[in-house]
């Protein structure tokens, strides 16, 4: 009993830190409304700046996007970064240039073209942003799910399935406030629980994030001669996976790995990996969250007041071993009927 309460005051204290480190990590932004002349029949264009168009989570945003568009018969054009955050700003600036009417933006901090942001809201083109990290002026909103419940909730379930005084290794993305938020809200149940991040590895920020992902943990796994490294955690199940396949290739199937995302791959690596065993995710939400994000466009472009930054987003849940859905589906609390729909990603 005194064990089952000790556990539930840490859980508690993870997710209080969570919402503390939520609140202070937003920003602080203008408070300033853009309020434009309305678009009335005007053909609008719309500009995705993407961070990486390949993984399949951004092939499923930009998808929706596409459908959402065509449903308003707005053009939509997509500029993919390829992993180079250096490119954000001349390529905001183009889109500028251009005579965009709004731009959407994929996980890519704004303090890489924080100038555009207000460049474009001072030409009323909303900027709408999809986990970008902390708010800059110009933005009109940030759609997330809060990175960090992402790595709380992440981070208490791979406690729960280790041993106080276990070793981990921690891998993410230092470059994105995606990353950042995430390895800290997860960092804090790590302390919590007395886990000990042995390894802190890092994605350089530039080439595949995959292999990048592969070879340093791999790297790590076979220099732990020991085998002391009980558990890995990374903030995007790209790495995740990679991290469990590097795991089995090292005879190392004992390591628990606890990720964030969930793609189709994602779900078809729980079921074959033997390391793999959950991930915080949102992906099943992808028809609401970016259903949102042209909400906050249609209300601009209807010539309505809109507030700039706003944040919106649904809550992750944790998908595991444990409660897997059917195949060709995402998680759903309500059940599962019908044919699985939208899962392929094309």
């Amino acid at each position: 009993m005194e064990k089952n309460i000790g556990k539930r005051i840490r859980t508690l204290l993870v997710t209080l830190l969570a919402l503390v480190f939520v609140v202070t990590s937003i920003g602080s932004v203008r408070a300033a409304e853009m309020k434009i002349k309305p678009k009335g029949n005007k053909k609008i264009k719309i500009a995705v700046m993407d961070l990486i168009s390949a993984i399949e989570v951004a092939a499923l945003a930009n998808s929706y996007y596409k459908k959402n568009a065509q449903a308003r018969k707005w053009e939509l054009d997509i500029f993919d970064l390829k992993v180079n955050n250096g490119q954000a700003g001349p390529t905001m600036e183009n889109i500028i240039a251009a005579g965009y009417d709004g731009v959407i933006v994929n996980w890519t901090n704004y303090k890489y073209y924080e100038p555009q942001c207000k460049k474009a809201f001072d030409k009323g083109i909303p900027v709408v942003g999809v986990a970008c990290g902390a708010l800059v002026p110009g933005v009109i909103a940030n759609v997330t799910s809060g990175e960090t419940a992402f790595g709380a909730v992440s981070g208490e379930y791979l406690c729960n399935r280790l041993k106080p005084g276990d070793k981990i290794i921690a891998y993410y993305d230092p470059n994105v406030n995606t990353g950042v938020y995430r390895f800290a809200a997860a960092n804090t149940a790590f302390k919590l629980f007395n886990i000990t991040v042995a390894q802190e590895i890092f994605f350089s920020g530039s080439g595949d994030p995959h292999e990048q992902a592969y070879e340093k943990i791999r790297n790590a796994l076979l220099g732990d001669t020991k085998k002391e490294i009980k558990g890995i955690w990374s903030h995007w199940e790209g790495e995740g996976v990679s991290g469990a396949r590097a795991a089995h290739d090292t005879n190392r199937d004992d390591v628990i790995s606890v990720t964030c995302d969930d793609s189709p791959g994602t779900y078809t690596a729980l079921r074959t990996m033997p390391s793999l065993w959950g991930t915080a995710a949102t992906l099943g939400y992808t028809p609401l969250w970016t259903a949102m994000v042209f909400e906050y466009l249609d209300q601009v472009f209807a010539g309505k007041a809109v507030r700039e930054g706003q944040t919106n987003g649904p809550t992750p849940y944790l998908v595991t071993k444990d409660n897997l859905p059917p195949k060709g589906y995402f998680f759903s609390f309500c059940g599962y009927k019908g044919r699985p729909q939208d899962f392929q990603v094309k």
